[in-house]
């Protein structure tokens, strides 16, 4: 430890990145713990990315970070950003205590109004302070590009006022206590400053929490990135989206960075690459679609997930991805025991779906009857869809044994993914996410 922090503090002399610009008056006096702390911050992590990350930025961890002499300090909450394929990044940090100004470091592009190379005051400051010390470090492959979602859009000629109008129709926080989400502040303030960009707006509602914002953008406006980005006419007209959208069967990889969120799919569900691609595409895409206000990248990587597959059960899967359709919310479900289910069994075969079955052929049910979202008495009611008995029996002993395998308990919330037609090889997969 002591040796790194040597090499740390002449690494950071010999590249220049030691005693950056402090500014000469500061609202509060804890801004010169805060500016000392980012400038201790960018020798650690360029002393990282020299030594330990083969001159990447990508893998670095807060013990890392510890490890060549910096730690975020008892109040001051730092939120770290790697962009790119690792080869840049930027973070922002405040103090906690009132009237703090937040700071900002870019290694490359500018942001917040800071040019790339020196620790400066954030421009403008951002609409909610700092409320919880400590470090919050957004790697390669956990959130959506913004540099690669900026360049997307203007390609497509999007206006900066679009994204804070799409914004209003995302679920998001309040903690700044207004009836307009965080989120929604965060890129109004940004978008009234002078030299506002897409990179500029989009970075202010990311370090605003906005993860799920950003992922909504990219998924509305670029949607497969097979056409020029655009504007949905939902945010034109202020309606909101579309009750029924189904989601893109495929993702370009520039602004998701699915390749590489990938990675932990294929080693905790033991599946090939390309497989580990099709789910990490189709989990962050669904999750996304529902506007729930969730970070996709988070939500992917901590809930259960439940993957319909293709090759073992296409109709069942089929009929999950047309359900999934007409009512996103349904990606995210909660486990309830068919005993405990207050709606009986039989409740589907009154419908006319059901009764015209032929034969071969299971009435299915979507949300399964075993989640607190099945059943008769549920709102909306689940969608039914007749398909070949073999599958639809073969995905429910599947699901018990997905229920079994992650030991998810009544009331537990796990996500339902469907496996796309496009990739017919594809099985039924189950992703615990350490559950």
């Amino acid at each position: 430890m002591r040796f790194r922090s040597v090499v740390a503090v002449a690494a950071g002399a010999a590249i220049g990145l030691v005693g950056l610009a402090t500014p000469a008056s500061a609202y509060s006096a804890y801004d010169s713990v805060t500016v000392s702390s980012m400038n201790t911050l960018v020798t650690a992590m360029e002393s990282y990315a020299m030594f330990d990350g083969n001159d990447q930025y990508t893998g670095v961890s807060a013990a890392a970070l510890s490890d060549w002499g910096w730690s975020p300090g008892s109040s001051t909450a730092v939120q770290i950003v790697i962009e790119g394929d690792g080869g840049s990044w930027w973070a922002v940090g405040q103090d906690t205590h009132s009237g703090a100004r937040e700071y900002t470091f870019t290694s490359a592009t500018a942001v917040n109004g800071v040019l790339a190379g020196s620790v400066a005051v954030s421009a403008p400051q951002p609409s909610l302070a700092a409320s919880t010390a400590g470090v919050k470090i957004r790697d390669v492959g956990e959130q959506v590009d913004i540099d690669q979602l900026a360049l997307a859009l203007a390609g497509g000629g999007v206006a900066v006022q679009d994204l804070c109008d799409a914004s209003v129709f995302v679920a998001g926080t309040h903690q700044a206590g207004s009836s307009v989400s965080d989120q929604t502040l965060a890129c109004q303030t940004a978008a009234a400053a002078g030299g506002a960009t897409l990179r500029s707006v989009l970075a202010a509602m990311l370090k605003a929490g906005g993860g799920a914002v950003l992922a909504t953008i990219a998924l509305e406006f670029v949607g497969d990135g097979t056409q020029t980005a655009s504007t949905p006419a939902w945010v034109d007209n202020g309606q909101g989206p579309d009750s029924q959208r189904p989601v893109p069967t495929t993702l370009p990889d520039t602004v998701w960075k699915i390749t590489r969120a990938a990675t932990r799919f294929a080693a905790l569900a033991q599946v090939d690459d390309e497989t580990a691609r099709t789910a990490a595409r189709q989990c962050l895409a669904y999750v996304a679609n529902a506007f729930s206000g969730v970070d996709p990248y988070d939500e992917c990587s901590n809930t259960p997930i439940f993957l319909p597959g293709q090759s073992d059960t296409p109709e069942a899967t089929q009929h999950d991805i047309e359900a999934l359709a007409s009512w996103p919310a349904w990606v995210q479900l909660n486990y309830r025991p068919g005993a405990a289910n207050p709606s009986s069994e039989g409740w589907k075969n009154s419908s006319p779906i059901c009764a015209a079955k032929a034969a071969g052929q299971d009435c299915d049910e979507f949300p399964f009857y075993a989640t607190q979202q099945g059943g008769g008495l549920a709102v909306p009611t689940p969608s039914l869809k007749a398909v070949n008995s073999v599958q639809n029996q073969l995905q429910g002993t599947r699901y018990r044994s997905f229920l079994a395998d992650c030991h998810i308990s009544d009331g537990d919330a796990f996500l339902v993914v469907p496996v796309p037609a496009s990739a017919p090889t594809v099985p039924t997969l189950r992703v615990c996410n350490g559950h």
